[in-house]
């Protein structure tokens, strides 16, 4: 992340105390972590992050910045999980560009199809299964067989049912945010499978 996106996040933590009170303790935390991922301390940084975020779980700003100490590190997954956190927790931040953009890498980075164009503020998904060629529809529409390439979708809670011959049917409820891809992985069971002892 650039070095103005770091103060950008810094300010946006200290606005949103003026809408309502942020414990001190929490901006002291996310400030030891803001400084200790500059110094490329990233153990440190998770550390202190993962306290702020605690101490206030409405805050984006820890987990904008627990999505970058996990792209330093490779974590692709956490990364991805953190960045949409922010996302969902503030979609209006001065910072939603920049979210995106490390979302967008960290899914990249980890070998996910990417969505080919702009999606401005639709959202996008990809399904897949643990067994390809599941049939998957959302809202009653279908959208073909796993696995489904990001596709554009409008943004919102999704009901998503995925059906495959051999299987038990399943039922997902997901939100697609805007501007990113939503992935929706399942694992579907055998219609025989045999009961765990």
């Amino acid at each position: 992340m650039r070095a103005v996106s770091l103060f950008a996040f810094v300010a946006s933590i200290t606005s949103a105390a003026t809408v309502r009170a942020v414990p001190a303790v929490v901006t002291r935390e996310f400030q030891a972590g803001v400084d200790a991922y500059r110094l490329g301390k990233y153990d440190e940084a998770r550390a202190h992050l993962d306290k702020a975020a605690a101490g206030d779980p409405k805050l984006p700003g820890p987990h904008r910045f627990l999505a970058a100490v996990a792209q330093a590190q490779h974590r692709w997954t956490d990364c991805i999980t953190e960045s949409r956190r922010a996302l969902q927790l503030n979609p209006r931040s001065s910072e939603t560009g920049e979210t995106r953009k490390l979302h967008d890498d960290c899914r990249s980075a980890d070998g996910r199809p990417a969505y080919h164009g702009d999606l401005g503020d639709a959202a996008a998904i990809a399904v897949t299964t643990n067994v390809p060629g599941a049939t998957v529809k959302i809202a009653g529409l279908r959208y073909g067989g796993t696995p489904v390439e990001p596709r554009q979708i409008k943004p919102g809670t999704l009901q998503v049912e995925l059906d495959k011959p051999g299987y038990k049917p399943a039922k997902l409820t997901v939100e697609a945010l805007p501007g990113i891809v939503t992935d929706i992985a399942a694992d579907l069971e055998p219609t025989d499978a045999k009961p765990s002892k």
